[in-house]
C-alpha cells in the first residue's frame, strides 16, 4: 500500500530539517540540503502518483472482489471497473484503499467458509502474490553499502 504523496514528501522534509541538516557541518552541504528542501516544496503541489497503475491497481481489486463475491455470499460485488477512470489521483488512491479494506473483509469471511472459502483465499492470496511482485520490481536495490559509510560509492 502507497502512502499519500503529500505524506512522502512532508516526511521527506521533516527529515531533512531534523535529522540531516542539524548534523551537517559545512555550509555548503546545509545550503544544499535547504535548497532541496525548496525544491520539494515547489514541485510538490505540482505532481501527483501516475493514474495509469492506480487505475490498473484499482481494476484488479474490483476484478478480485466481484470474482470472491460470486463464491462467498456474504462479499458485496464493486462497481464497474469503467467508472474508476474520471477519478482524480487522490480519489483513484482513496478507492485502492476502501478496495483493499474489502479484500481484507473478504479475507475474514473466507476463513471456515468451506470449499467456496478456500477458492476465494486461493484468488486473494494470488492476488496479494502478483502485487507483491510487481513492487518488488519497481523497487530499487536499496544503498546500504554508501548509507553506512556516508560517502557517494561513485565518486571511487
Amino acid at each position: 500500500m502507497n502512502i499519500a504523496l503529500e505524506r512522502l514528501l512532508e516526511g521527506i522534509v521533516a527529515t531533512l530539517r531534523n535529522d540531516v541538516i542539524p548534523h551537517v557541518g559545512d555550509a555548503y552541504a546545509r545550503g544544499q540540503a535547504v535548497g532541496v528542501i525548496d525544491l520539494i516544496n515547489n514541485i510538490g503541489p505540482r505532481i501527483e502518483w501516475a493514474r495509469a497503475p492506480l487505475i490498473e491497481t484499482v481494476g484488479e481489486k474490483i476484478a478480485l472482489l466481484s470474482a470472491v463475491a460470486t463464491l462467498l455470499p456474504g462479499v458485496a460485488a464493486p462497481h464497474e471497473a469503467a467508472a474508476v477512470e474520471s477519478l482524480s489521483s487522490a480519489e483513484l488512491s482513496a478507492e485502492r484503499d476502501r478496495l483493499d479494506a474489502a479484500i481484507g473483509d473478504a479475507l475474514a469471511l473466507a476463513h471456515g467458509a468451506g470449499e467456496e472459502g478456500k477458492s476465494a483465499l486461493t484468488l486473494i492470496v494470488r492476488h496479494l502474490h502478483d502485487e507483491q511482485a510487481r513492487a518488488m520490481k519497481t523497487t530499487r536495490k536499496p544503498l546500504f553499502a554508501e548509507i553506512a559509510s556516508g560517502r557517494d560509492d561513485k565518486d571511487k
